[in-house]
């Protein structure tokens, strides 16, 4: 899966198949440039779905709220 540049950080999805299921959880990173050195976040999130292709784009919308500021449980403030 490709990364996705979004308001100056980098969302990269890192979409899991589950044990013993067809279905996949969510993961993802972002990150952002400081000084010539990157600063990486780790988020995830108990949904599951049923192809990748549906979790890399739950991923990435997930990543850009994060950074808009529409998440209640996770930021990026500290990036």
């Amino acid at each position: 899966m490709k990364e996705v540049r979004y308001k100056g950080y980098v969302i990269k999805p890192i979409p899991q198949q589950l044990a013993d299921s067809d279905r996949g959880n969510m993961n993802l990173t972002i990150s952002k440039d400081h000084r010539h050195s990157v600063v990486e976040t780790q988020f995830s999130a108990a949904n599951t779905f049923a192809t990748e292709e549906e979790a890399y784009e739950h991923c990435i919308n997930f990543g850009k709220q994060i950074i808009d500021g529409k998440s209640k449980t996770c930021t990026v403030d500290d990036l």
